[in-house]
């Protein structure tokens, strides 16, 4: 007999939530966007496991600057503060709203900053990785990929990879297929340089 989705995610929703409760509060569940008309899609949440195993071989030193682009609930800056505690450590949201709680919830973690407003406006100077779950529409990935190329160099974790073509057009960009069939999604990694 085949178990119905929600029961077979349980254990893993579950050890999320708790996980989640090491910084404030459960981050489960997705939000619908109401910024849909700017090229935003529902905010939901990276799964810590695949946090994992998408930056298991990357290597990120004490001077890199981390980017969660589209942070949402924060699910991910969570794994990123377990992880990298003393880097410096920026979210982007759109939804004032959910920017304003996410901000919340983590002011008291000096080494973090959230940003409320359009990624490709305020994407970091100073920023070297860069973490997307697929947060936005083709058109402001365009927007988002010349950003990129701005910077001096920049390395993006890319799950979920819906719109690659910017990456891919651009002599500047090296993008890399992550082969783990453990992922829940495609994933990819783009360097710049």
């Amino acid at each position: 007999m085949k178990l119905p989705p929600a029961i077979r995610r349980a254990p893993t929703t579950i050890r999320s939530a708790f996980r989640d409760m090491r910084h404030g509060r459960p981050l489960g569940g997705t939000v619908r966007t109401r910024f849909a008309h700017l090229g935003a899609f529902h905010t939901t949440n990276s799964p810590y496991a695949d946090l994992d195993r998408l930056f298991a071989t990357l290597e990120i030193g004490p001077a890199d600057v981390i980017v969660d682009v589209g942070c949402g609930k924060g699910r991910a800056l969570n794994w990123f503060i377990e992880h990298y505690p003393r880097n410096r450590i920026k979210g982007i949201e759109l939804d004032p709203d959910i920017c304003r709680k996410t901000a919340y919830r983590l002011r008291r973690r000096p080494n973090v900053t959230i940003l409320c407003g359009d990624a490709p406006t305020l994407l970091p100077a100073d920023g070297t990785v860069f973490y997307l779950f697929n947060p936005f529409d083709g058109d402001v990935m365009n927007r988002f990929a010349t950003a990129l190329l701005e910077l001096p160099a920049a390395t993006v974790v890319y799950y979920r990879p819906l719109y690659l073509e910017p990456f891919e057009a651009s002599p500047r960009f090296a993008v890399t297929e992550l082969d783990d069939p453990a992922l829940g999604e495609r994933a990819v990694l783009i360097r710049l340089s």
